[in-house]
């Protein structure tokens, strides 16, 4: 994978300061494998939310795609980039074509997410396989109906490269789905920055901190001793023995080289992503996160103002969610 030049400008600052010896483009993998494995410990907990609320996006989109011509075809054959813990595959399976899906190919470039999510799609009885690696190291014959890949795009350096290697895995008419993506398009919106102001003006922060769920967090860490973000620890720990570097990463530092395109403002693009998707058609583009944070993590009143905006297809969210078709392939002479 290619690394763009702004990109590497940042990671060599870190490299240099961190005595790297690698390139950027190993530095960049072996940050990235090395957290994504101690986080998977974690993943599922951190992230309920996620699981809580995005099923319901994976759900609309597929709805919007039902509704389009062509129709999705009645034999599935889906790849999960960037699986994780398997969030994407278990939510097509929920969603309106989970019976629909005839196989599951689980990509993952950490051995331990892989792991978790084979876990939940060998309970399906459907035909799967797991595959270590990036979208460039999968069998270029194979072609997908469905290709998804959740909160995946802003961990990618080079996007241009990333999606034409999709784009060569797809089907005719095939789909490619992403979400929990940052909004670029919205970053700036006064509507958005509205929201954002009420809602850390309705809820002092001291009260956030007197949470139950805050309460038990901090004495279970006492109890067990640990104290913040685990997986980062172990990840600096691991990268040290494994001589990738000779001082610990900074939190933001590790973050950067994590979140690619979540940093300084940055996001995912549609108009760039139009710009990018050659040969597709987008099927639907959806928004939500209307106030920063999922639904579940919202107040009542504010989970009634999200809803409203998700039924009327405000593009105004902090999230973005998109489904492209891609136009009959090409044959190779």
């Amino acid at each position: 994978m290619s690394i763009a030049p702004g990109f590497s400008a940042r990671l060599t600052e870190i490299m240099q300061r961190c005595n790297v010896r690698c390139t950027p483009e190993e530095f960049h993998n072996a940050v990235n494998v090395t957290f994504h494995e101690h986080e998977s410990e974690e993943y599922d907990q951190g992230h309920r939310s996620m699981w809580e609320c995005l099923p319901r996006q994976f759900s609309l989109l597929v709805g919007d795609w039902l509704e389009s011509a062509p129709p999705p075809p009645q034999e599935i054959h889906l790849l999960d980039i960037g699986c994780g813990t398997g969030l994407a595959s278990y939510s097509l399976r929920k969603s309106p074509i989970g019976d629909r899906i005839r196989s599951v190919t689980l990509l993952d470039t950490s051995p331990a997410m892989l792991r978790r999510a084979a876990e939940r799609v060998r309970q399906w009885n459907v035909p799967y396989t797991c595959n270590q690696g990036t979208v460039q190291s999968l069998d270029s014959a194979q072609r997908y109906d469905l290709i998804a890949a959740c909160s995946l795009l802003h961990h990618v350096p080079d996007l241009p490269g990333f999606l034409g290697a999709v784009r060569g895995l797809q089907a005719d008419h095939g789909v490619f789905l992403h979400l929990q993506d940052p909004n670029a398009d919205s970053l700036n919106d006064p509507e958005l920055q509205n929201r954002l102001a009420r809602l850390s003006t309705s809820r002092p922060e001291w009260l956030g901190r007197l949470s139950p769920k805050r309460i038990v967090g901090r004495a279970i860490r006492e109890l067990t001793g640990k104290q913040g973000k685990d997986y980062i620890f172990k990840t600096n720990q691991a990268l040290l023995g494994q001589g990738v570097i000779s001082t610990p990463l900074t939190i933001p530092e590790l973050f950067s080289i994590i979140d690619v395109h979540a940093i300084k403002g940055e996001g995912i693009s549609m108009t760039k992503m139009r710009a990018w998707m050659s040969g597709y058609d987008c099927v639907s583009c959806r928004s939500y996160a209307f106030f920063g944070k999922l639904a579940s993590e919202l107040p009542p009143r504010y989970q009634r103002i999200e809803d409203d905006l998700i039924e009327r297809r405000s593009l105004t969210g902090s999230t973005l969610a998109a489904a492209w078709r891609l136009h009959s392939v090409v044959p190779s002479i």
